[in-house]
C-alpha cells in the first residue's frame, strides 16, 4: 500500500476494529461515529486480535471501546490501535436531509480509466519511467485488486500516480496547499454480502492517502520525509454504505504545523448525498539537515 517497509497498512486495523465494534452492537443500531488512535505499526506476519468492551448501552445509544492488538513472538500482546465507536438506534424520521457538496466539479466515473490503466498511459506517453511505473504498480497492487478505482482527472493524485511521479506538473500548482484536492470514484471489486463488511471496507478505503497527501500535493513523496504516518482518525457515517456501487471520494489537507498535518476525505454516493467523512492528523517529519564539512 505504497510503503516498502514490512508493516501493515493502517486500514487493515481500522477495518478490523470497525467490524468488531459493529458485531457487538444490537440489531437496529447504526454506527455514526468511529474515532481513535494508531499506537504503533502492525506486522504483516501475524493476525489481529480485536477486543471489544461495552461502555454504554441504552434504548437509544450504544458505545463500544475497541482494541486491536498482535501477539509477539515472546508472548507479549502489543496494542496497535484503539478506538471508540458510537451507535444510535434507527430514528423513525428525520427533520433535515442535507449535505455539503464536493469543492469542485469532478468527471463522472463513466469512461474514466482505472488506476492501472492511467499508469500504463503515463508510461506509454513517456511521462513516467518504467521504474516509476513498476514501483507504483508494486506499491498499490493490493488496493487495485480489492477495489475498482477511477481517478478523476481534475484531482492531483490522479495526475501524478499518487505522488510517485512527483516531477509531473499538475493543474492545481497555482493554488495554495490548503485549497488543493484530489478525487476518485471507487467500488468493491468483489461482492460484499454483510452490511458490517460494507462499513469495514469503507473504513479501510478512507484511510488511504490521508497521511501523505500533503507530500503528493507538493511534488514530494515518502522519501522526502523522515517519517510519514497517521496518528489518529475520526470517521463519521451519515447514511447507508454500499461498497458495490460507485462512490466519490474527495481528499484535501487543511493545516500543517509542528511536524503534524490535518487532512480529510469526504465520500458521496452517485446521487451526491454525503455518506461518510474521515479526518486524520498525521506526522510528516522533516529530514535532518546535513551538516557542513
Amino acid at each position: 500500500m505504497g510503503n516498502a517497509f514490512p508493516i501493515a497498512y493502517g486500514g487493515y486495523a481500522l477495518a478490523v476494529a470497525c467490524k468488531a465494534a459493529c458485531l457487538s452492537a444490537p440489531d437496529g443500531y447504526q454506527i455514526y461515529s468511529f474515532m481513535g488512535n494508531f499506537l504503533r505499526a502492525a506486522g504483516i506476519d501475524r493476525p489481529f486480535l480485536a477486543t471489544v468492551r461495552t461502555i454504554r448501552q441504552t434504548r437509544t445509544f450504544a458505545t463500544r471501546h475497541v482494541e486491536v492488538s498482535q501477539k509477539l513472538d515472546n508472548g507479549d500482546v502489543q496494542i496497535c490501535l484503539f478506538a471508540t465507536a458510537d451507535f444510535q438506534a434507527k430514528e423513525q424520521g428525520s427533520m433535515f436531509e442535507y449535505s455539503r457538496q464536493p469543492s469542485k466539479a469532478y468527471s463522472s466515473h463513466a469512461g474514466l480509466p482505472n488506476t492501472l490503466e492511467k499508469a500504463a498511459d503515463l508510461l506509454a506517453t513517456g511521462k513516467v519511467s518504467k521504474a516509476e511505473h513498476d514501483a507504483y504498480i508494486s506499491g498499490f497492487a493490493v488496493n487495485a485488486m480489492l477495489f475498482e478505482i477511477r481517478p478523476c482527472p481534475e484531482g492531483i493524485l490522479g495526475q501524478n500516480l499518487n505522488g510517485f511521479a512527483k516531477h509531473l506538473p499538475h493543474t492545481q500548482d497555482a493554488l495554495p496547499l490548503a485549497s488543493r484536492t484530489s478525487a476518485d470514484w471507487f467500488r468493491s471489486s468483489s461482492p460484499v454480502t454483510l452490511p458490517v463488511d460494507h462499513l469495514a471496507a469503507l473504513s479501510f478505503y478512507c484511510d488511504g492517502a490521508l497521511s501523505f497527501c500533503p507530500l503528493g500535493f507538493s511534488h514530494l513523496y515518502l522519501e522526502d520525509s523522515a517519517a510519514c504516518s497517521s496518528l489518529d482518525f475520526a470517521m463519521r457515517f451519515f447514511g447507508e454504505v454500499d461498497m458495490e456501487r460507485w462512490s466519490l471520494r474527495e481528499i484535501s489537507t487543511n493545516a500543517g504545523s509542528g511536524g503534524r498535518t490535518f487532512s480529510e476525505c469526504w465520500i458521496w454516493d452517485e446521487q451526491g448525498k454525503a455518506v461518510a467523512t474521515m479526518s486524520q492528523q498525521g506526522i510528516i517529519r522533516a529530514l535532518p539537515q546535513k551538516g557542513k564539512l
